[in-house]
């Protein structure tokens, strides 16, 4: 069931959804709110009681591959994976690892793992056979991370098989007890798989999966991840790790030998080559952009022509809904293309300070260090539920320092 899972990568994309008690919505602020303690919050969510208001959701794209028993991340479309967790990687929001494949190596490589068979089911059209698993604190590899460290905890759950062919239908996945001080009161997977066929073979995969974390506040969220373009590594194909998060490998044009060099402070106006649409795009999705005006040297002619191309990626891509709906878009760019020529690329947007602010919106982010300077923070106020950035939209930037990469 596991053999193998090393030959392949596919991309996933993740669906955040946030949710707050609906019973704190129209009372005192979240913040003030008294905690319930997590043996009420799971006899509440049991029952069907503490019902929830969704106020977010946000969506990311990765491509996910297995090696050396742990899972690894890159952006999509770039030739290398990255080596770092991908708490490193995705550094807003609940992020979990396992469901592409070290969800099975920790049950079905595991030799603590205990097994039980639960009985037969017919689910649909095909009969399964259920099992139950346990795999208890000292064999556990499912870690959680508090603070900066990570913590094992002990975890069980259920897995169904075809009755005909053994083949693994359905996985689910709980968290026995989250370490102390983490805040966390339940950890909840549920993985459905399928048979790919890629190249001359079918191998089983996973579809879907569903990672569900409430909290001591009683907020929950729900990471909704589906799998696709799946791929089997050729044997020429070599894997790369990547420790410098700034380089993006995924341009294939010519890298010139002695790149443009930008000075700092250089207002430059892009317009964008494709529209950004919210219902399908999703943080990590590349992007292009054209240079309108041309960018003179402060002493001099030309710098970069009008016509130019950028390259970069979308890195946030959220949908609020309460207090007051609006979509928050950031991108970033990182090449510049002039007459088939990449240099390095940096530059930052102010974004609607006003529009921000009425909104309550942050324009530089929760993220550490320097993650959140290049970058551009665009909020779109409307209560749609798509919203549509078009082609040629115009946004300025402010170069920032680059160096040869």
């Amino acid at each position: 069931m596991t053999r193998g899972l090393s030959k392949y990568a596919c991309i996933e994309t993740v669906e955040r959804r946030y949710y707050r008690p609906a019973a704190q919505a129209n009372a005192v602020p979240l913040s003030q709110a008294p905690a319930s303690s997590c043996a009420q919050i799971v006899a509440d969510k049991n029952n069907g009681r503490g019902a929830q208001q969704l106020e977010s959701v946000d969506r990311l794209r990765l491509e996910v591959a297995v090696s050396d028993g742990r899972e690894i991340y890159s952006w999509p479309g770039a030739t290398r994976f990255d080596s770092r967790d991908v708490d490193a990687i995705i550094r807003q929001g609940p992020m979990g690892t396992g469901p592409f494949g070290t969800y099975l190596l920790g049950v079905f490589d595991n030799p603590g793992a205990e097994f039980r068979f639960a009985g037969d089911q017919t689910g649909g059209q095909h009969a399964m056979l259920e099992y139950r698993f346990h795999v208890p604190l000292q064999a556990s590899h499912y870690r959680v991370k508090e603070g900066a460290s990570w913590q094992p905890v002990a975890y069980s759950g259920s897995f169904w098989l075809a009755a005909d062919s053994l083949e693994l239908q359905r996985l689910t996945v709980s968290a026995e007890s989250a370490p102390p001080g983490s805040s966390i009161c339940t950890l909840d997977s549920e993985l459905d798989y399928q048979r790919v066929h890629i190249g001359d073979s079918d191998t089983l995969l996973p579809k879907r999966s569903q990672l569900q974390i409430t909290l001591e506040s009683g907020r929950q969220t729900n990471n909704i991840t589906t799998f696709s373009d799946c791929r089997e590594y050729q044997a020429e194909s070599e894997l790369l790790f990547d420790d410098n998060p700034q380089i993006d490998t995924a341009q294939t044009t010519r890298m010139a030998r002695a790149p443009l060099l930008l000075p700092i402070g250089l207002p430059v106006t892009l317009a964008l080559a494709a529209p950004i649409d919210t219902e399908t795009a999703a943080a990590g999705d590349l992007i292009s952009a054209k240079v309108v005006q041309a960018v003179r040297k402060p002493v001099g002619g030309v710098l970069i022509p009008a016509g130019a191309t950028v390259r970069g990626r979308i890195t946030r891509l959220e949908h609020h809904l309460v207090p007051d709906p609006y979509f928050l878009i950031v991108l970033s760019f990182n090449r510049l293309e002039v007459q088939g020529v990449s240099s390095p690329f940096a530059a930052r947007s102010e974004g609607n300070a006003e529009l921000a602010n009425e909104l309550g919106v942050s324009l530089y982010g929760q993220g550490r260090g320097l993650w959140y300077w290049g970058v551009g923070t665009f909020v779109f106020p409307t209560s749609k539920s798509r919203y549509v950035v078009p082609t040629g939209f115009e946004s300025k930037w402010i170069t920032l320092a680059t160096r040869p990469r």
